[in-house]
């Protein structure tokens, strides 16, 4: 085989992989050796169809980094390298540079891919306009370059790669590169190099300009099923089945696939659903998504110790466990509140101690290395160089900095013996004998194709920056065949609504037929759980409460007669207690002097007693014949009179007695002034309509509360409940 490129094009799943393999193994049954060239991921995968084949010698999988890598190191080019979180570290520090303190590590970011996206493409800070944002960006590129000399970043060995003396020993009779969608103008240039002294064969879904392809393959679409379901969990079951089934051996009525030959391609936010899944079904499911270091189990103690607002969680991350639980009970987050909680609970010593652990000394790098040895961190020097990079950035306040950069260093993917469950990216480059499609709806599997911040379609297609790639080039037709033709047999399930409404998907599809159940669970007799509603309540029911058992909810209002917490007495109740507590109150005491008047001769909360119910008046006062009933509200609470019972019946009943003869409504918010329902008050013998028209409904309400029907009734209620789901039910 002579030396050259040769450039295979053909579309997702027709066969550029398969005729790779096939060149790899001629080349190795000669005893020649080969380098594989794909994307990290792929390494499994590629190793696995070459084991299927036999036992061989000779083939090595690399990624385009690591060869690049091994090109300086044999021509002895190499320099230290800095990883992505020292790119973003640098970039942070050429900002403070150019435009002062004040730098996020959120805007840092933002240049620094802009940056490597530029220096992927070849371009120098030169080849950037000298005006506005893009003016900017080549400042800060500039900045970033002289503070970076003496390193090497990732762009950078693919620059120093391309005039590096290629000395790779044992040379290797076959290169391939394989997985790609499309390469970068580097990328091609290293390749067409090395062309000239190896064979190098290069698969592509989308050729670089100018270059023409050896062999275009023809589409060999997979066979493909789509199922509708009804909504995302019944999908997500109806798979966690399917995948149990395929995995049964044959004598079991299943169908005997190995974990290997069967992946899952799922949108990245419902991968964790899954695998929680597995173990209620017996899966060996294994997490597809690449990892960071901040979500490791040593990570996640190190983050919950730099959190600029620590909550319960935190608190429990880092061993303080009692404050914590509280903390998490009650969805309290930040310093003063957990304080707070600390102080009335008695758990100042815990405060403290956690407190403690947080504060930096003189010294961080040494604060540091203790605070991880006390949080039993055993592998400190990945947490120890972020902290080094954020000093860099920021000696003054580096904590915000070393979490951002702990955020963004990513781990090399774990290799595991189960079914990958893997992010649309994550599955390109690999196929199994199945696969499976999570949630084929639109804007699912997208490539985020949008205009760049600094450098807008325009500027891509003139002068300098023409070798930039346009940001929309309407790729996503492309890639959603890609993730779609993950398998030689490929199943694309969806749901036909969310939460959020009815879904789109991308091929209609038909419901499936019920699956045997594949989990403990599933397999019990399937009796609902129907709690039984209570059927008798004691004691006289207030009118509020029968207004709200016909309007509202039975069930909740029954409950709500059984007080389940203390809390504690705030406004018009804790006036009702204790008002000297309130006298003493600089915020309540002149409100309190202005309203005497009211307040004198007040009763709160009064029960009054009736044959069948009971009327609880928040507030009356007595002025002889004339009695005064106050509707008390929390502070800016809009009066409620129109919707209330009580009122009106005791206005009704009062104006019937022989020692009243007349009666004010006034409503009264808590540190307000009180409004008069109106300017005369109710005087004996006049109608009250709507005391009137309260009449048939309290006798349904009654009827129903003395026949015991206090069953739930869902409704927009359920949001304000606090009882949460203590009446949710299995429907049969």
């Amino acid at each position: 085989m002579k030396a050259g490129l040769y450039p295979v094009l053909g579309p997702p799943a027709s066969g550029k992989t398969a005729l790779a393999l096939d060149w790899a193994l001629g080349v190795l049954e000669r005893r020649g050796r080969v380098l594989w060239v794909g994307l990290p991921h792929q390494r499994a995968y590629v190793y696995r169809l070459l084991g299927a084949r036999g036992a061989f010698l000779g083939l090595e999988f690399l990624s385009l980094q690591a060869l690049y890598y091994r090109v300086l190191a044999e021509a002895g080019w190499l320099r230290p390298l800095l990883p992505g979180a020292g790119r973003v570290a640098l970039v942070g520090e050429a900002l403070r540079e150019l435009m002062g303190p004040g730098v996020a590590p959120g805007e840092a970011r933002l240049f620094a891919r802009a940056i490597a996206e530029l220096k992927r493409s070849g371009l120098s800070p030169f080849a950037l306009p000298k005006e506005g944002e893009a003016g900017r960006l080549r400042r800060v590129y500039l900045a970033y370059e002289r503070l970076k000399r003496g390193s090497l970043d990732y762009d950078d060995f693919r620059h120093k790669a391309i005039k590096a003396p290629l000395r790779l020993y044992p040379e290797p009779s076959l290169v391939v590169v394989d997985g790609f969608r499309e390469v970068g103008p580097l990328d091609l240039r290293f390749l067409q190099r090395l062309a000239k002294r190896v064979p190098v064969l290069l698969t592509l879904e989308v050729l670089p300009e100018g270059l023409t392809p050896w062999r275009e393959l023809a589409p060999r679409p997979p066979r493909r099923e789509v199922l509708a379901l009804a909504n995302p969990v019944e999908e997500a079951r109806y798979l966690l089945k399917a995948l149990k089934r395929a995995l049964a051996p044959k004598a079991l009525g299943g169908e005997g696939l190995a974990p290997e030959e069967v992946l899952v391609v799922a949108p990245e936010d419902r991968i964790p659903g899954l695998l929680l899944l597995k173990e209620e079904y017996g899966l060996p499911l294994e997490d597809g998504r690449e990892r960071s270091l901040a979500e490791t189990e040593e990570g996640e103690r190190v983050l919950a110790l730099l959190s600029p607002y620590p909550t319960g969680r935190d608190l429990l991350a880092l061993g303080f466990a009692r404050l914590g639980r509280k903390a998490l009970r009650l969805g309290l987050a930040g310093e003063e509140a957990l304080g707070l909680l600390a102080e009335r609970e008695g758990l100042l010593e815990e405060w403290r101690a956690f407190l403690a652990l947080r504060a930096p000394g003189q010294d961080l790098l040494a604060w540091a290395e203790e605070a991880l040895e006390r949080l039993g961190v055993e592998a400190k020097e990945p947490f120890l160089a972020r902290l080094r990079l954020a000093l860099r950035v920021d000696r003054a306040d580096p904590l915000a900095w070393w979490r951002s950069l702990i955020l963004d260093e990513t781990l090399p993917p774990e290799v595991g013996k189960g079914i990958p469950v893997l992010p649309p990216l994550r599955a390109t480059g690999i196929r199994a004998r199945r696969a499976y499609v999570l949630e084929w709806v639109a804007g699912r599997y997208t490539l985020g194709e949008r205009e760049d911040y600094f450098l807008l379609e325009e500027l891509r297609e003139e002068g300098p920056l023409r070798g930039l790639k346009r940001r929309l080039r309407g790729l996503d037709p492309l890639f959603r065949e890609e993730v779609a033709s993950r398998g030689e047999e490929v199943v694309l399930l969806y749901p036909r609504a969310g939460p959020s409404g009815p879904l789109e998907p991308l091929a209609e599809g038909r419901r499936p037929e019920p699956l045997p159940p594949s989990s403990r669970l599933e397999a019990l007799p399937h009796t609902p759980f129907r709690p039984i509603p209570p059927s008798r309540a004691r004691g006289l029911p207030t009118l509020e409460a029968l207004r709200r058992f016909l309007e509202e909810c039975p069930l909740r209002v029954y409950l709500e007669r059984f007080p389940t917490t203390d809390g504690e007495a705030r406004g018009w109740a804790l006036l009702a207690k204790d008002p000297k507590a309130l006298e003493a109150d600089p915020a309540v005491s002149p409100w309190l002097q202005a309203h005497r008047e009211h307040l004198e001769g007040m009763a709160f909360f009064l029960n009054w007693d009736g044959r069948r119910y009971r009327l609880r008046l928040d507030g009356v006062r007595r002025q002889g014949k004339a009695v005064h009933l106050y509707r008390l509200l929390p502070e800016d609470e809009e009066p409620d009179l129109g919707r209330r019972w009580t009122e009106w019946k005791a206005l009704e009943n009062l104006l019937s007695r022989d020692d009243v003869e007349a009666v004010h409504l006034w409503a009264w918010p808590w540190l307000s002034e009180p409004t008069p329902l109106r300017k005369t008050p109710y005087r004996k013998g006049e109608a009250v309509p709507r005391a009137r028209a309260i009449g048939p409904r309290l006798e349904e309400a009654l009827a129903g509360w003395e026949a015991g029907s206090f069953a739930p009734r869902p409704g927009n209620a359920c949001y304000t409940c606090r009882f949460e789901d203590i009446c949710r039910k299995e429907e049969g």
